[in-house]
């Protein structure tokens, strides 16, 4: 009886030592989310229209942690050839892009990871337009740009 009594007593300490350290975890995500959000790489440019952006608080306990993540999509003016040496003419100094060969057809896209920051990596793809069924006289891509990263342990 006492072996199931100190068992309980284990139990509810561990319980509460998750609970508690997940509490913290939506403050820390949050950081992660505003720090992201400043990130040039997630800014509209010029030209373009924005078409959606969600945030995901990553979670999880103290010693796993989820990425937190934003995806930013827009309408670009730009083919996704000129998107792909638009990205890495602005961003490549910080973020070092590497083309991705698995981009749609016609399409273009990269993935990076911003220097200095260990862990903050950034995926991007730029489809043509017609593909996605968003057709417009003036926009010529469909950008999606994708950046995670985790909270600090």
């Amino acid at each position: 009886m006492r072996a199931r009594g100190a068992l309980a007593v284990v139990l509810a300490a561990l319980l509460v030592v998750v609970v508690t350290s997940s509490c913290g975890s939506g403050v820390a995500d949050q950081k992660v989310i505003d720090r992201l959000a400043a990130l040039d790489v997630l800014t509209v440019p010029s030209g373009a229209t924005l078409l959606s952006r969600t945030e995901q608080k990553g979670g999880g306990a103290a010693a796993i942690r989820g990425a937190s993540s934003i995806t930013l999509v827009y309408a670009s003016p730009m083919e996704p050839a000129q998107v792909g040496r638009d990205f890495h003419a602005r961003f490549d100094p910080r973020w070092s892009f590497k083309d991705n060969s698995g981009a749609p057809s016609g399409g273009w896209g990269a993935i990076g990871a911003l220097a200095g920051e260990q862990g903050t990596v950034a995926t991007v793809e730029a489809r043509p337009a017609a593909d996605a069924g968003k057709v417009t006289d003036t926009m010529r891509s469909l950008v999606t740009v994708h950046v995670s990263a985790t909270r600090p342990a």
